[in-house]
């Protein structure tokens, strides 16, 4: 694939694939002649919704599509389309920002979840782009030039659903040489469709007449312009080659046919052993040129874009650029490529010629210039193009060199090129290479089965430690064996196997490790803004989650890497869930140190959506929402095109602890994201989706709430997402008790604690205040009296909860966990004995009971429980126990 130059080597993945010259037609040369009864037709352009232009190479197809863009009237956006755009996600992200030039901010609003959603669901992604594009009130076209080709049959079913969607405000133009494999009878029934073939783009006679006395200034009479025009049918192209041929002293003929009936009937016609009239008149036209431009033709023919500078390298004239604006002067078919005419292209017709003139010359010679363009492409940091002629020219030790380099560009988002590239290098020399090699099975590590992974990583760590001893430098060997390493712990990460991720991962920190982007975010979702709920494996599971990021982090602790910060996030959310809030704050702040020393959005953003969050646990929110506007500041431009709704919606969280009903209806007035009606595919986007579900609650729009409440929960039920369920349940308990359906409540709340209890979920159920408070204690009050059964609940967890509302709000009173402990036992004053008596007693212990438990006599019981009373001022037992669940004692 073909890279801009401006992306340069270290920029932004997308930038770095998306080739700008591929956004616009080519400027209009400058042997044009304006055609009025054609280029005067785009004013019944928006008459229809799709127009086709279906005509051979040469008939003047991208010329009209150029007359119509440069009409003030109209605004476009285009992609010219090549035989490497056969990538389906790579199609659409051209589409996406040609678009984007109509409709500033649409690749910022579209393209982070377009990304998310396309390799799951191209269709929901679809969807996505063509609500986002309907917003759009200014009509434009859009304009896919050389559909032709495209060829895969995935992206024109692809397309067939974007054309019968498309919005009002959006016109579809597609130039081919051939009909698209489109259903679109029905279209052309209802008058949507307008179609140009070769019959409406062919000159006629007095329009052939002008072109070659006006526009080529050829001294011929009328009627031997006629005689030409009925010579090629109108053909463009043709009319163009025989004015050529006469001017350079032709004598015109079409010799051994006296006329052209059907120009360019083949696509590809050099393979047959025919002829066409084309191969003719391009031949004589070729060989009325100098030898010296004749060999310039054939040795520039090899690329497809030129510059005088990589003219001069592969022809070795150092007259390359007198030559290229020659050629532009004679018209000899140079198309320019940008206004400044610093980029070119031959037209097709031409090229095509080229290429099977460049042949008869030998395979030697043809890779020889392919080699020598390689080498141009790559000094000028153009590395992909340097990439596909290493390899077209058979250089295949530098292409596999190259994309050894280029391997952690392409892996954060191209990773269909890299594939391309690997199907075509022999694996012999990928596997010469240990770095490339290792690159190789990164990439199809989520294809290849796990027993076959490990026996390939293996073999190739036997190969590194007994065969490469001596062959590389010691650092090298020390680095190839870390990658071995972080890729076993990739492995173990594909396959849910969390002990085996933070085996290896501990078990190379005395190694060090690999300072290598391509394998420094290999182990997680970097589009996350929680660990806890989207880590693979994790899944808001506390158990996995401890196990996994508790070994890492305290191994980790004091390194200043990225998996300090990115495990330490998630081990932060696991203890603050826990609620140790003292020790939460301690990974968080550790964490949030090593992030701003890396300066990584996708280690940035996590740490300072903990820090928020402890701080609204804390009590202190206006905090939370400075650290928030905070990391927005720290982010990059591209950065918080994708961040913004994510941050959005966790100082939305905030704001409804501040100000629940104002911040609510701020919440409900902006529209939800673009196919949230659709299925959701990330944990952030949940999230926000239950943002707006708490805000409708607070409104009272309980009827929207319960369906937005139904359709997260049974999407967080089949991806087993357990921190959704529980929120989804609690959240059903408050709404259901705000309706005064309190049996309801505590049922719904019932479900919350037994997805809660088992992995110790606490901060969850006290962030939701005092009405949760209260359902808790209507669920304990029916559990004693058996009106509900315990579906496995325990009640000791329940009351764990109720104690924990206590020490919240000792918490944002400002003391700490240990001054909490401290004032439970002055306050009371209850001895060891006495404390553990008690205990018993809240389970509903007899004295009998507990005097067998303890081995005394039910009367010492007694009279311990009599000073219990007296220092809780209880009345009974009943009372005591509430007096010790309101006051946190439990």
């Amino acid at each position: 694939m073909q890279q801009e130059h401006t992306a340069g080597h270290h920029g932004d993945w997308l930038q770095f694939m998306i080739l700008t010259t591929k956004l616009e037609l080519p400027p209009l040369p400058a042997d044009t002649m304006d055609r009025p009864r054609l280029s005067l037709q785009h004013e019944e352009l928006f008459q229809s919704k799709v127009t086709l232009l279906t005509a051979p190479a040469g008939s003047g197809k991208s010329t009209l599509l150029g007359s119509w863009v440069r009409s003030a009237a109209i605004h476009a956006a285009c992609v010219c389309l090549d035989d490497k755009d056969q990538d389906p996600l790579q199609f659409w992200l051209y589409i996406i920002h040609a678009l984007d030039r109509l409709s500033k901010g649409l690749c910022g609003d579209v393209l982070p979840h377009f990304l998310q959603r396309y390799p799951v669901d191209p269709r929901s992604a679809l969807i996505l782009l063509l609500n986002r594009v309907a917003q759009t009130n200014q009509h434009a076209l859009l304009i896919l030039d050389d559909y032709h080709a495209v060829t895969q049959p995935e992206i024109h079913e692809q397309m067939q659903y974007f054309i019968e969607n498309l919005p009002l405000s959006i016109h579809l133009v597609l130039s081919s040489r051939t009909y698209p494999p489109f259903m679109l009878e029905k279209m052309r029934l209802r008058g949507e469709l307008k179609q140009y073939t070769l019959q409406e783009l062919a000159f006629t006679p007095e329009e052939g007449i002008e072109f070659c006395q006006e526009i080529m200034h050829l001294d011929i009479t009328g009627g031997d312009a006629r005689g030409w025009v009925q010579q090629t049918e109108g053909w463009a192209a043709g009319l163009k080659l025989l004015a050529l041929s006469h001017a350079w002293g032709g004598n015109a003929s079409v010799s051994p046919m006296n006329s052209i009936s059907s120009p360019l009937s083949r696509e590809d016609y050099g393979t047959t052993g025919e002829r066409t009239i084309s191969d003719y008149l391009l031949e004589e036209v070729f060989q009325r040129q100098s030898p010296q431009m004749q060999q310039f033709l054939l040795r520039t023919a090899i690329t497809r874009r030129m510059n005088s500078s990589l003219c001069q390298v592969l022809s070795n004239m150092q007259e390359a650029p007198q030559l290229l604006r020659q050629l532009e002067k004679e018209h000899l078919f140079l198309v320019p490529l940008d206004r400044e005419a610093h980029w070119y292209r031959y037209h097709h017709l031409f090229y095509a010629f080229l290429k099977r003139e460049l042949d008869r010359c030998g395979t030697e010679q043809v890779n020889e210039l392919h080699g020598l363009a390689a080498v141009w492409y790559e000094k000028q940091g153009y590395t992909a193009e340097a990439l596909d002629h290493y390899i077209l020219g058979q250089h295949m030790q530098d292409a596999a060199r190259l994309l050894e380099e280029l391997f952690a560009h392409f892996i954060m988002g191209e990773w269909w090129t890299l594939r391309r590239y690997f199907d075509v290098v022999p694996l012999e020399i990928v596997k010469s290479r240990p770095k490339l090699y290792m690159s190789y099975l990164f990439l199809v590590a989520r294809e290849m089965p796990y027993g076959q992974m490990v026996k390939q990583l293996d073999e190739l760590e036997h190969v590194i430690r007994v065969h490469l001893q001596g062959q590389l430098e010691p650092e090298i060997i020390e680095y190839l064996l870390q990658v071995i390493c972080v890729m076993r712990a990739y492995m173990a990460y594909l396959n849910r196997d969390l002990e085996g991720v933070a085996h290896y991962l501990v078990f190379y920190i005395d190694q060090g490790y690999p300072d290598d982007i391509a394998f420094q975010y290999m182990d997680y979702d970097r589009r996350e803004s929680m660990r806890l709920r989207s880590f693979h494996g994790v899944n808001g599971y506390l158990r996995r989650g401890e196990a996994c990021f508790g070994a890492i982090t305290e191994r980790w602790y004091a390194e200043h890497a990225y998996v300090t910060s990115y495990y330490g996030v998630g081990y932060g959310e696991i203890l603050m869930e826990q609620d140790r809030i003292v020790e939460a704050i301690s990974y968080a702040d550790r964490a949030l140190e090593v992030a701003l020393q890396i300066k990584v959005a996708a280690l940035l953003v996590p740490a300072y959506v903990l820090k928020a969050r402890l701080e609204l646990t804390m009590g202190r929110p206006e905090e939370g929402l400075k650290l928030l506007q905070q990391v927005s500041g720290l982010l990059s431009v591209k950065d918080m095109e994708y961040w913004q709704p994510v941050l959005e919606a966790h100082q939305h969280r905030i704001l409804i602890e501040m100000s629940p009903v104002e911040s609510s209806h701020t919440i409900l007035t902006k529209p939800a994201n673009e196919g949230d009606a659709a299925v959701e595919f990330s944990c952030d986007q949940i999230f926000r989706s239950m943002v707006r579900i708490r805000a409708m609650i607070i409104l009272e729009q309980y009827d929207y709430a319960r369906e937005e409440l139904r359709r997260i929960r049974k999407l967080a039920e089949e991806r087993d997402l357990l921190a959704e369920q529980v929120e989804c349940a609690l959240l059903e308990s408050i709404m259901l008790q705000k309706q005064a359906s309190t049996d309801a409540g505590v049922v719904a709340l019932s479900r919350a604690l037994v997805l809660g209890g088992p992995e110790g979920y606490i901060r969850s159920f006290v962030a939701e205040g005092e009405q949760m408070k209260r359902l808790l204690q209507d669920y304990l009050s029916l559990r004693r009296t058996k009106a509900i059964h315990d579906d496995g609940v325990k009640m000791a967890y329940v009351k764990q909860l109720l104690s924990a509302f206590a020490r919240d709000k000792r918490l944002r009173g400002g003391l700490s966990s240990v001054g909490e402990a401290k004032l439970d036992t002055k306050e009371v004053g209850l001895s060891p004995m006495e404390q553990k008596i008690f205990g018993h007693i809240a389970e509903g212990m007899t004295s009998k009971q507990i005097a067998a438990e303890f081995g005394i006599s039910p009367g010492t019981v007694n009279t311990h429980i009599r000073r219990v009373f007296a220092k809780l001022g209880a009345s009974s037992r009943t009372h005591a126990v509430q007096i010790a669940e309101q006051r946190g004692l439990l």
